[in-house]
C-alpha cells in the first residue's frame, strides 16, 4: 500500500469557490475508488488560492477481485448421457470466451445448470488512477467555470500544473493542456522556481519551506493566533465570524497578521457601514468592544512575510481611507434624500427580466403582507403599507449602490434618521432576515410579516417563470430563501397555510408574463419548500423516519407539522408507542387497498375482541378529533396509544379474512376506520419499528 498525492495547481481561485470544491473533490475520489473496489484508509482534501490538494493514505496496490457466476443452460440439455458437451454447452462456453472444460455444474432454483465462475478485477491501482483522475477532476463543481486557450476542458481557473504521486511513482495523465508530473510550486513571491516532490510524505514539509501552508487547519490556527495576539496588544475585541475567517483562509497561503489604523473622524459613520467597508470589501477585521463601539483600528493579513511591516500597513491604511472617504460622501448625500421620493423610481430598477421591476415587487409584497397580517389578526394596515413602500428604496441610495451588502441596513438607518416609526424602520432591515441558513430571524411582528411576504413573492415569482435551482447552481438564492421561510414559520410558531401563501403570491403576480399554471407552481414549489423543511429537521437532530411521517402535513402548514414532529419525538421512547406502531402497520397492510368510508354493523360481531376494539374507537373518536382541531397533539397521541392493547388482542383472537363475506367486510371496515383515525395525525407507516 502507498499514499496517493494529487495537487491541482491553478491561477488564483476565488475564495468562495474553494470550500465546496474541496468537498466535491473528496466525494468524487471516494466514490470512484469504492466503485473500482480499491481500498484506502482516509481521504483528505486541502485548498489554497493556488491549489486543490487530495491526499489518500494507504491506497491498495490493486483492485479487490470478485467472483461472479454466469449461468448457462440446464445440464440435461447441455451434455449427453455419457457427459459429452452438446451444442448448448459449447455455445455457452463460447459466449463466455472460455473452453467447455472450464464450465462447472451448480444448482439454480432447484435445477442443475452449467455455469462459469468468472473472476473480475485485480488490475493494478496505478493502471486505473489515470482514468480516476480524468473522471474526478473534470466533475469538480464550481459556481462558474471557464475555458482557456484552445481547450474545451472547463475548470474554475486555468490549470497551471498537475502533480500526481502514488508512492514514489509518478502517475502520468493529461488534463486539458497539462501533463502530470512530480513538480510543485511554492509561494508566488517568496519562493520562485519548481519544487521536486519525491514522495507524498515529504510534500507538506517541502511546501512549508516554500512558504505555503497547505493544511487548512494549520493555516487557520496561524490566522486565529495572529488575531488573538493583536487583540491582546490592543485591549480590544476582533469582530469577525466564521465566514470572514474562511475568506481570509482561502485568500492566503502564508497568512501574516498586522494591525492598521484610521482617523477617529470616520467613527461618525454608522457602525454597519464601517464594518462592511472593512470586512466585505477589504477582508479586514474591525476591532471594537462588547458595547458595540469600534476602535479606529483593524486587523488584516498579508499573504507574505514582509521585509518592512510599516510599508504594508501604510498601503492598507491608504486603501481603507479611500473607501471610508467614499462612504462618508455617500452617507452625507443620502441623508439629503426623501426616502418616499425614491419609491416611484423603483420602476426603473429591474428585479428580473422575466419578473419585472423592483416597484412591481414592492407592490406584490404589500398585498401579500396585508393578507398575512389579516390571517394572523395583526391590525397594522398603515404600518404594512408604509413599510412595503420603504422596503426596497435604499437600493437607489448612493451607499447601497456602492456597498450592496448594506441593503436593508441602510434603509433602516436612513428611516430612523428621518424620524420614521421604529417598527417600520426595523422591518426594512428585518425583511431580509435570515440572511444565512443559521442567521438571526426578524424580531418585530412587522419585520416578520414583511420577511414572510418578501420570501413568498420571491419564490412564487421565480418558480412561476420556470426558474428553480439546478444541481449546485442557485444564482438567486432560492434555497436560502426557502430555508428562511421555513425557519421563520417554525421557530416563531406561525400557523399559515403554505398552499394559500403560494396562491396569494401567484394571484398578485398577474403582471408576470408567460407564467406556468398555478397547479404546476404549487406542486413544484411545495415540494421545494417541504424538502428544505425535511433536511432542516434532520439537521436539528430529529430521526428521518419521524420527519418523513409528518411531511404530508408540512405541505399544508409547516409549523403544524413541526408540532406533530415534536410530539412524536417526545413519545417515541414510550414502550407502548413502539408496539402501537407494529399494530398499526398490521391494520394498515390489511386495509391499504380500501378507499372511502365504511359503516360498521355491530350485529355482525362474533368475537368480544371486535366489540371491545369498536367500543374504544367509538369512545375515543370524537374527543380525538377535537384534540386534533385544537392542536393538542400530546393528548391526541396519548389517546391513540390506548388502542395498543385492543388492537393486539383483536389480531390474536380474530381472523379477519373469513369466508363469510359480510363478517369479513365488517371487520375490514372497523380496521379501515381506525386506520383513517390514526392517519389524521401522521403517516405511521413511515415510522420504523424494531
Amino acid at each position: 500500500m502507498n499514499d496517493l498525492l494529487i495537487e491541482i495547481g491553478t491561477e488564483e481561485l476565488p475564495a468562495r469557490f474553494i470550500e465546496n470544491s474541496k468537498e466535491a473533490f473528496k466525494s468524487l475520489i471516494e466514490e470512484s475508488l469504492i466503485a473500482r473496489r480499491i481500498s484506502f484508509e482516509k481521504i483528505e482534501v486541502f485548498g489554497t488560492p493556488r491549489r486543490i490538494v487530495a491526499y489518500v493514505t494507504n491506497l491498495s496496490g490493486k483492485q479487490e477481485e470478485i467472483l461472479t457466476l454466469k449461468y448457462g443452460p440446464p445440464t440435461n440439455i447441455a451434455y449427453d448421457q455419457t457427459g459429452n458437451p452438446l451444442k448448448p454447452a459449447i455455445g455457452f462456453a463460447k459466449s463466455q470466451g472460455v473452453s467447455v472444460d472450464e464450465l462447472i455444474r451448480v444448482e439454480r432454483d432447484g435445477i442443475e445448470v452449467v455455469a462459469y465462475e468468472k473472476k473480475e478485477g485485480g488490475r493494478k491501482t496505478e493502471e486505473i488512477l489515470p482514468e480516476i483522475l480524468k473522471e474526478t477532476i473534470q466533475k469538480i463543481a464550481f459556481p462558474k467555470r471557464m475555458r482557456w486557450g484552445y481547450e474545451t476542458f472547463e475548470f474554475a481557473r486555468p490549470i497551471k500544473w498537475l502533480l500526481v504521486l502514488y508512492g514514489e511513482k509518478v502517475i502520468h495523465v493529461k488534463i486539458a493542456d497539462v501533463i502530470s508530473g512530480n513538480v510543485s510550486f511554492g509561494h508566488r513571491f517568496l519562493k520562485q522556481g519548481p519544487i521536486l516532490i519525491n514522495n507524498p510524505r515529504e510534500y507538506f514539509s517541502k511546501l512549508k519551506d516554500a512558504y505555503v501552508i497547505v493544511d487548512d487547519k494549520e493555516r487557520k490556527r496561524l490566522i486565529v493566533n495572529g488575531i488573538n495576539r493583536i487583540e491582546r496588544e490592543s485591549n480590544a475585541k476582533a469582530l469577525y465570524d466564521e465566514s470572514l475567517l474562511n475568506e481570509i483562509l482561502y485568500i492566503t497561503e502564508y497568512p501574516y497578521a498586522l494591525k492598521g489604523t484610521f482617523h477617529n473622524s470616520y467613527l461618525k459613520l454608522p457602525v454597519p457601514v464601517l464594518i462592511n467597508v472593512m470586512r466585505s470589501h477589504q477582508r479586514y477585521i474591525p476591532l471594537g468592544h462588547e458595547d458595540g463601539t469600534l476602535e479606529p483600528s483593524f486587523i488584516f493579513f498579508a499573504n507574505t512575510l514582509p521585509k518592512d511591516e510599516r510599508v504594508i500597513i501604510r498601503g492598507n491604511e491608504k486603501v481603507l481611507k479611500a473607501r471610508l472617504d467614499d462612504a462618508s460622501f455617500y452617507f452625507e448625500e443620502d441623508k439629503k434624500i426623501d426616502l418616499f421620493s425614491l419609491y416611484e423610481k423603483l420602476a426603473s430598477l429591474i428585479y428580473h427580466e422575466k419578473i419585472g421591476t423592483m416597484k412591481e415587487k414592492a407592490e406584490r409584497v404589500e398585498k401579500i403582507a396585508d393578507y398575512v397580517a389579516r390571517v394572523l389578526d395583526i391590525q397594522q394596515p398603515d404600518k404594512v403599507k408604509r413599510a412595503s413602500k420603504l422596503l426596497k428604496v435604499d437600493l437607489l441610495t448612493h451607499m447601497v449602490g456602492e456597498f450592496p451588502e448594506l441593503q436593508g441596513k441602510m434603509g433602516r438607518i436612513y428611516a430612523e434618521l428621518k424620524g420614521e416609526d421604529k417598527e417600520v424602520s426595523s422591518a426594512i432591515e428585518e425583511h431580509y432576515y435570515p440572511t444565512s441558513t443559521e442567521g438571526k430571524l426578524p424580531e418585530t411582528r412587522l419585520g416578520t410579516i414583511m420577511s414572510i411576504s418578501d420570501k413568498i413573492d420571491t419564490l412564487v415569482s421565480f418558480f412561476s417563470c420556470g426558474i428553480s435551482p439546478t444541481g449546485n447552481l442557485d444564482p438567486y438564492g432560492l434555497r436560502r430563501c426557502a430555508i428562511g421561510l421555513v425557519r421563520i414559520l417554525v421557530e416563531k410558531g406561525i400557523n399559515l397555510s403554505l398552499q394559500e401563501l403560494i396562491s396569494i403570491g401567484y394571484k398578485e403576480g398577474e403582471k408576470i408574463r408567460n407564467r406556468l399554471p398555478l397547479d404546476d407552481v404549487k406542486y413544484e414549489l411545495t415540494d421545494f419548500v417541504v424538502t428544505r423543511f425535511k433536511y432542516l429537521m434532520i439537521d436539528r437532530g430529529f430521526d428521518q423516519d419521524l420527519v418523513e411521517s409528518v411531511i404530508p402535513w408540512a405541505s399544508l402548514d409547516l409549523y403544524d407539522a413541526y408540532l406533530r414532529l415534536l410530539t412524536l419525538n417526545e413519545i417515541r421512547s414510550v414502550p407502548d408507542f413502539e408496539k402501537l406502531i407494529v399494530g398499526f402497520k398490521r391494520v394498515f397492510n390489511i386495509t391499504k387497498k380500501m378507499e372511502g368510508t365504511y359503516e360498521v354493523k355491530k350485529e355482525l360481531f362474533q368475537k368480544k375482541e371486535e366489540e371491545i376494539l369498536h367500543s374504544v374507537y367509538e369512545i375515543k373518536k370524537d374527543p380525538y378529533l377535537l384534540l386534533m382541531k385544537e392542536r393538542s397533539y400530546r393528548d391526541a397521541l396519548s389517546s391513540l396509544i390506548e388502542f395498543k392493547d385492543p388492537i393486539d388482542r383483536f389480531f390474536e383472537k380474530v381472523y379477519v379474512m373469513v369466508e363469510e363475506e359480510s363478517v369479513r367486510n365488517n371487520r375490514l371496515a372497523l380496521l379501515k376506520n381506525i386506520k383513517d383515525m390514526f392517519l389524521l395525525f401522521c403517516d405511521f407507516q413511515k415510522i420504523k419499528s424494531d
